[in-house]
């Protein structure tokens, strides 16, 4: 049989069945249970052309091919709908592909999902059904209603595509009818929110400004991170790199919109809410020279 790929499960996941009280023999005895109980439902079904991983007991088949699209890598961001449901088909969670979920990496969630998702290449579907050890396992969240304790799950999944940084921050500023950026010259998007530049200074190391900016994330609906005003001496030090970059692009009393790569946000290690590798956007106005 064709085994699963795992090359993602050092990321962070939420196993649920390894909940307090279980121990090894508990959690192979609903593994077996679970893998009867699907493998019985594929019969009944007769459906015949999945293929079983031996590792996991998880059930599995990609129902639409794409051979040479790109493969997860744990960086770029995913636009991915999926549809869980029990084995007997009772819908309990959809995400349409009209909705453009972003999947991020960084999110906790259960681990055959990450296994599907790494199984998957852009451009392809599949069907994956999964015991609850790798799902919900004895505490399935209230919100899906109807899935009991220790049930094993149908999940299809479809990969619609894989986003570099780059190709997000483009398609930020193209789903977003805002104006062509300037780019710099470590790639952070400055986006000017008026053609009509106002007749002032440019900002320059050693202008002592007042800025009001608001922070958001690309991918989650301009989810707000942080915002607010400060005095700041530009080049003075103590902010990321691509927030800097950006303020020597404005001219006094100029509102933009940027877009900064994740190496000169918060890079690998994150900060506060703000996942490892993740690109951010900020609204800015230089409102005044101090």
């Amino acid at each position: 049989m064709k085994g699963l790929k795992f090359a993602l499960l050092s990321l962070p996941v939420l196993f649920m069945a390894c909940g307090k009280g279980f121990v090894e023999n508990d959690l192979e005895k609903y593994q077996k249970e679970n893998v009867a109980e699907i493998r019985a439902h594929l019969d009944a079904k007769n459906l015949t052309d999945f293929d079983e991983d031996l590792n996991t007991g998880i059930f599995w088949k990609i129902t639409q091919e794409n051979p040479q699209g790109e493969a997860a890598n744990g960086l770029n961001r995913v636009h991915v709908s999926w549809k869980l449901s029990t084995l007997a088909g009772a819908e309990l969670y959809k995400v349409a592909a009209e909705d453009s979920l972003f999947f991020d990496y960084n999110l906790s969630i259960f681990q055959g999902f990450l296994i599907a998702l790494n199984t998957l290449r852009e451009g392809e579907k599949g069907t994956f059904f999964i015991p609850s050890v790798y799902a919900f396992g004895g505490t399935p969240p209230a919100s899906l209603t109807g899935l009991g304790q220790w049930e094993p799950v149908q999940l299809e999944m479809e990969v619609i595509k894989m986003y570099s940084e780059t190709e997000l921050m483009d398609w930020f500023i193209s789903s977003n009818n805002l104006r062509e950026p300037e780019v710099t010259n470590i790639g952070v998007r400055v986006v000017r929110q008026s053609a009509d530049r106002p007749e002032t200074k440019d900002v320059e190391a050693g202008d002592d400004i007042n800025l009001r900016y608001k922070g958001y994330f690309i991918t989650k609906g301009k989810e707000v991170f942080d915002e607010g005003t400060f005095d700041y001496t530009v080049g003075s030090g103590g902010l990321i790199t691509g927030f800097e970059n950006a303020l020597t692009k404005m001219r006094v009393g100029e509102k933009v919109t940027i877009l900064i790569p994740s190496e000169y946000a918060y890079g690998t290690q994150g900060s506060g809410s703000i996942p490892p590798n993740t690109p951010i956007a900020f609204d800015l106005e230089v409102i005044s020279l101090n």
